[in-house]
């Protein structure tokens, strides 16, 4: 029976140990998960754990009766906004909240257990400085679509667009007297044509489909006769394009010139137009002037001068190139860019 009795003994106490083992193992993992500290009405410190002392570097042995703002020093908007958050927490649950402090994120969540509150921290600095540069890629890619955009924009205007204006001058010619211009019907066709191509072109890589089947000099001399005599203006071209132009450059020259062309057409009033390309030494040259009405002086800001002269500048800038314009009312105006044929930075133009 004593046997039996003892037996009963060793277990009770068996249990016993047991279920404090099991107590300090719950109270060994408090200490070491994230920092936690439990809070009264006044936001003093009624307990803290080894994870919170150790990530708020406390040296002394227990927060314990500290004030917590004492303790996190905290800029006066991060304090207030936390305060807020504290004082809402006695009626409801708060979860995912943050703070900053110095050069660190907290997450944090705030609970309510009989009267006092519980804060569950966690450093989530890395975390922001990798939704930083998500939210910095993608303002990036919104960029780069716009520009994208933009350039396409510029691409149809100066290529889709001035063929559908050369198009446009014909077949008004060709109402206007089928006698005097029997051929303009046939050429205003021809040219809405080459508009539809140079849409096909802009799937591929937007080089214009004269240039890509002439050659830029070639393609130049074809731009500038369809579009000057149909308005009985008198064009003088001399075009001595190097050999061996990176093609980006013949590109954005032709679409500069030809941005130029319906400029004259739209706005010179003029009947003699100059177009030249030369080279000196590593720099193309390309000059266009005509003996129109010129631009008023505030006209002729490059920067503010609507829609193709931006065109233009940007174009030229692209290249790292500089543009020159010189007007006077009733003497014209003159173009001069100048784009270099070796590769240099933006940054050294």
């Amino acid at each position: 029976m004593a046997s039996g009795l003892l037996k009963r003994k060793d277990t009770k106490q068996s249990g016993l140990y047991s279920g404090k083992e099991q107590a300090s193992k719950f109270l060994s993992l408090v200490e070491e998960i994230s920092p936690i500290v439990a809070l009264d009405e006044n936001n003093t410190v009624r307990f803290a754990n080894a994870s919170f002392k150790k990530e708020f570097r406390l040296r002394f042995a227990s927060p314990a009766g500290k004030n917590l703002f004492n303790l996190l020093k905290l800029d006066s908007k991060e304090e207030a906004n936390l305060r807020e958050n504290l004082h809402k927490a006695l009626k409801t649950k708060l979860q995912n909240q943050e703070f900053k402090k110095g050069k660190k994120s907290y997450g944090y969540s705030i609970f309510k257990f009989k009267d006092s509150l519980g804060m569950i921290l966690k450093d989530i600095t890395e975390n922001k400085k990798l939704e930083k540069k998500i939210a910095t890629l993608h303002t990036q890619v919104l960029a780069s679509q716009e520009e994208e955009r933009s350039r396409l924009a510029r691409e149809l205007h100066d290529g889709v667009g001035q063929l559908i204006l050369a198009a446009k001058l014909h077949f008004q010619a060709y109402q206007k007297s089928e006698k005097e211009h029997p051929e303009s019907f046939g050429s205003g066709l021809g040219l809405i044509d080459r508009a539809s191509q140079e849409l096909r072109e802009i799937y591929t890589n937007l080089q214009p489909s004269s240039l890509k089947e002439l050659g830029l000099e070639a393609a130049l001399s074809s731009l500038a006769n369809q579009i000057f005599p149909i308005q009985k203006i008198k064009v003088k071209s001399e075009f001595r394009v190097p050999e061996k132009i990176p093609q980006e450059i013949q590109n954005q020259v032709f679409r500069i010139l030809q941005e130029i062309c319906a400029n004259i057409l739209k706005h010179s009033q003029a009947n003699k137009v100059e177009l030249k390309i030369f080279s000196e030494k590593d720099t193309l040259v390309v000059s266009a002037k005509d003996n129109g009405k010129g631009f008023k002086e505030k006209e002729a800001r490059i920067k503010s001068t609507g829609y193709g002269l931006e065109n233009i500048r940007r174009r030229t800038e692209d290249l790292n190139g500089t543009l020159f314009l010189e007007t006077e009312p009733n003497k014209g105006t003159q173009y001069v860019l100048r784009i270099p044929l070796k590769k240099r930075s933006k940054e050294k133009v």
